[in-house]
């Protein structure tokens, strides 16, 4: 199971409320308008494996609680401050 809106034009923070999906396995969000964090919140997915996040002018760094859970090679570190 996965979310792929890509590329969407979506703006705004990434919802918190993903973390409600528990079984998502795949979260590609690349090339959107997305700005801000990433949520913490999505540590509590527990099946996500990939998570894309590259072409989004987002701040911070990668959460802990995310660390370790999703393929390393799919973080977009180069977006992210921190």
């Amino acid at each position: 199971m996965g979310v792929v809106p890509q590329p969407q034009q979506l703006s705004g923070e990434i919802p918190r409320e993903l973390s409600n999906l528990i079984n998502l396995q795949v979260m590609s969000l690349s090339h959107n308008l997305l700005t801000g964090e990433i949520p913490p919140q999505l540590g509590d997915l527990v099946n996500l494996t990939r998570m894309f996040l590259c072409g989004n002018p987002l701040s911070g760094c990668v959460p802990t609680s995310l660390q370790g859970k999703a393929d390393s090679n799919c973080w977009t570190a180069e977006y992210l401050e921190g």
